[in-house]
């Protein structure tokens, strides 16, 4: 092990544990700075405003005042945010290392880490892995190459790079990446344990993956992947990289992911603190409809039984009758000809240059008698919704990225209300379109401009080893000859009879650590089977529980998304998974969620 390496990570740990003090004792000085401040503003605080030159010097006063706060907050929130970097970066200064020449042939040496950090002089000791300059080290290459910064682009010759194991001031482990980027760290951090949430891969991201976290050509990114291929994890590096990327304009205010469930939600939390950015908002897409229908008064309880595909359709034709509940002198101000959304969105516009617009906008039109003018049966409340904001035209400014986990499980109807609601925004849309497991599949891309929309693809699953790889390939459909391992082969899946499932558990591997995931086809099979299992939780969509060490007892839809050491399939032969239309889905789906083993139980 380099000498020089563990010299170099004994300096930077050094800076920072130093750093650390420092900072703190500073906020501590700048607190009670503040608070003598404030003490003595209170103290003088009285507005002499006599005569003109009082006045003046009051206001003067005041604009020192102001200008001491300032001065003292920006202080206050520089040492704030170096404090938290120095202390996300003490148990792992950093990953990796870049040696490149920039055209004068002399190598320069770069250290990557979770964030970025530097000397008093500003001088940078660690290059944040989100820097223009760090895709030359997930490129996987070495020799001539470029980069992007600032539109401009960069020719450098990558010389060497090398991959770090740190734990705090102790360097364990060097690691020369000439071939491939850290495949030793990957399969490492793979054989690792699967319990808790959703941990960030900053250090083990591969180059298909780096293309997709920083892809920025479109505003729309749609990404199908296959099981095990860090889909989520993609997303979620990309959101802390779109941060980055546009962080004199955008905060976790400004981003909204869309995940599938609560437990979903539970199980990414905390991966983007670890990458130094605060957890953005996330929400369920029914949770979203039933907000945005509070806002426009409308009450949603279900999202069954809609018509948005047929509005959407009959939106876009002519339509000469007066639409129930609208003035004739409104509708009047299009003509006979156009589309009925292009009519509605020009007499809102008139409505509201004539100040006439209604004081309850969900009152606004007549919706059974309209809904007979369109030839339906009946509207609902998100039908409702769907065409309020289609009719006003609304444009929401709230989010500036929204990000859809799992989007292979959405209807039509999802996208329609999506596309209406966050046409402004940046979409990142990831799914594997195998794994949907009930109602009708739609294309994604067919929903956005193809213009302004990327489609990329992952390939290789890197969750689990080679035999159960290659077993939920099976059932894998046209994914079945694209999908790649890089796991060794591991254990071959067993298929053993359900009546043996404690002596099946009981036979498993030691597990402290470890997660047994047993899945069910239905929330009520995985409640009856936990009474059998004293010691298991049950995982359900809208719980607060995530995966742990020990036995977790799901659904087979609430486990999608998520992994585990050990997985136990029950009723494997069940009907359930020999449906003919859904049956080698819901077997890929399953048999994908194991890491280490896999059992099937008939």
């Amino acid at each position: 092990m380099s000498e020089s390496e563990a010299h170099h990570l004994q300096v930077i740990y050094q800076r920072l544990t130093g750093d650390i003090d420092r900072l703190t004792a500073q906020l501590a000085a700048l607190s009670q700075t503040a608070r003598a401040m404030k003490q003595q503003l209170n103290s003088e605080g009285h507005l002499d405003l006599g005569t003109f030159s009082d006045q003046l010097e009051t206001y003067a006063s005041i604009e020192a005042n102001n200008r001491q706060i300032d001065t003292l907050n920006a202080r206050h929130d520089t040492a704030v945010t170096r404090l938290a970097h120095a202390q996300l970066l003490l148990p792992q200064a950093y990953f990796a290392k870049l040696q490149l020449d920039f055209g004068d042939g002399d190598a320069e040496a770069l250290y990557l880490g979770k964030v970025g950090y530097t000397d008093e002089a500003a001088n940078d000791l660690i290059y944040d892995w989100r820097a223009p300059v760090a895709d030359a080290y997930y490129a996987n290459r070495t020799g001539a190459t470029t980069y992007q910064a600032n539109g401009r682009t960069i020719p450098i010759t990558v010389v060497a790079r090398q991959q770090f194991i740190i734990d705090h001031a102790d360097l364990q482990q060097v690691i020369d990446t000439d071939a491939a980027i850290g495949d030793p760290l990957l399969l490492d951090v793979l054989a690792s344990n699967r319990s808790g949430g959703l941990q960030e891969i900053t250090a083990t991201i591969q180059q298909e993956q780096n293309a997709i976290i920083r892809e920025n050509s479109q505003p729309t990114v749609i990404v199908d992947g296959v099981a095990g291929s860090g889909k989520t994890s993609v997303l979620l590096q990309r959101v802390a990289y779109q941060l980055y990327r546009h962080r004199d304009s955008w905060t976790p205010a400004d981003i909204l992911i869309l995940t599938p469930n609560v437990a979903f939600s539970r199980y990414i939390r905390g991966v983007l603190p670890a990458l130094g950015e605060a957890e953005p908002l996330s929400t369920t897409y029914g949770n979203l409809v039933q907000a945005w229908g509070r806002q426009f008064g409308l009450a949603i309880s279900t999202t069954n039984g809609n018509h948005l595909t047929e509005l959407a359709k009959i939106m876009q034709a002519p339509f000469t009758e007066t639409p129930a509940g609208l003035t004739a002198a409104a509708y009047a101000q299009s003509n006979a000809h156009d589309s009925l959304l292009t009519r509605m969105q020009r007499a809102w516009r008139w409505l509201q240059a004539v100040d006439r617009l209604p004081d309850d906008v969900s009152q606004w039109l007549d919706w059974p008698t309209l809904a007979q003018q369109l030839g339906l049966a009946t509207l609902t409340t998100y039908d409702q919704l769907y065409l309020l904001l289609r009719f006003t035209a609304y444009q929401q400014t709230a989010t500036a990225a929204l990000f859809v986990d799992e989007a292979q499980d959405y209807a039509a109807d999802t996208w329609l209300f999506l596309t209406a609601l966050y046409h402004n925004a940046a979409l990142t849309i990831v799914g594997d379109h195998r794994q949907r497991l009930t109602g009708q599949a739609v294309t994604i891309p067919d929903y956005f401009e193809s213009a302004k929309t990327t489609v990329l693809h992952l390939t290789t699953s890197y969750r689990a080893t080679g035999e159960i790889t290659r077993f939920f390939a099976q059932f894998a459909g046209d994914w079945q000859t694209t999908i790649q391992a890089v796991q060794a082969a591991g254990t071959t899946p067993q298929v053993l009879k359900q009546a043996d499932l404690n002596r099946v558990l009981a036979a498993l591997p030691a597990t402290v650590g470890q997660s047994i995931g047993i899945l069910t086809p239905s929330q009520a099979a995985a409640a009856e089977l936990a009474k059998q299992l004293p010691d298991a939780q049950v995982i359900t969509s809208d719980s607060t529980q995530t995966v742990r060490p020990g036995l977790n007892v799901l659904p087979l839809t609430v486990a999608k998304g998520l992994e585990f050491d050990f997985a136990v399939v029950t009723d494997w032969q069940a009907d359930f998974y020999q449906d003919a239309q859904f049956g080698n889905n819901r077997r890929y789906v399953a048999a994908s969620r194991g890491t280490k083993g896999l059992i099937l139980l008939t």
